[in-house]
């Protein structure tokens, strides 16, 4: 039985949604982190935060400063918002709407857009102070995240030969007195939303357009992005 979670409601049209949890899992592998929000005395707080996913939960850490997660939080509603690439998507690229190539009435029928990959986990949030506890989830996040960064296809040579931080390497001492300025968060996950808006909504050409003008403009967001509108399954043939 799926745990039951609180209320949670994200907008999502059909043609933009990943129900892959393949897909969501590797948005946020590539990511490393979520905007962690929780309700607050006026408006909701976030805090941004490294984020593993494991089983059925999400796993961080915060500072015990940090007055959005109290020690002996449970089952606090909470969301966790995982933002992968994003850029801007002009009508320059739709040939649909190009003065000479637009049907009919089509031409200039066109606006600006924003395409992005993201996941929204909504559940339950728990935190804890337990020292164990927290010397292995901090272990885990820097195996995985110096491991990446030992995977990553740029690591120069130079970087290479440092090898990966291994949380041992610091004094015993030291590794305590940082983990009692910590917080352990953990979030029983009840709902997981992938949103991918890749211009499903263009004609092909219009894609195509898109991709080319995303490679064109060439920053490291509008190549993602491109790649992912050719990857994306249209709305329209």
């Amino acid at each position: 039985m799926e745990p039951q979670g609180p209320e949670s409601y994200v907008y999502l049209p059909a043609s933009q949604s990943e129900a892959d949890a393949a897909a969501c899992r590797e948005l946020l592998e590539q990511v490393g982190a979520g905007l962690w929000i929780t309700e607050g005395p006026g408006v909701p707080t976030a805090t941004l935060l490294p984020t593993l996913w494991s089983g059925d939960r999400l796993i961080s850490h915060a500072s015990a400063a940090n007055l959005q997660f109290p020690p002996g939080t449970d089952r606090v509603a909470c969301r966790v918002v995982v933002q992968g690439p994003h850029t801007y998507v002009s009508p320059r690229w739709y040939p649909s709407v190009q003065p000479g190539t637009a049907r009919g009435r089509a031409t200039g029928r066109a606006v600006g857009t924003w395409d992005y990959e993201q996941v929204q986990f909504a559940g339950w949030l728990r935190t804890h102070t337990d020292p164990r506890r927290l010397r292995e989830e901090v272990r885990a996040h820097a195996e995985w995240f110096d491991a990446q960064r030992m995977a990553d296809s740029t690591v120069g040579p130079s970087d290479a030969q440092r090898g990966p931080w291994r949380l041992d390497e610091a004094p015993r001492e030291f590794i305590e007195a940082m983990l009692r300025g910590i917080v352990g968060l953990e979030l029983e996950i009840t709902d997981v939303v992938g949103r991918f808006k890749l211009s499903q909504n263009r004609t092909q050409g219009d894609r195509d357009g898109v991709a080319t003008g995303l490679r064109e403009r060439g920053r490291d967001q509008d190549l993602a992005i491109a790649d992912a509108v050719d990857r994306a399954t249209p709305l329209y043939p």
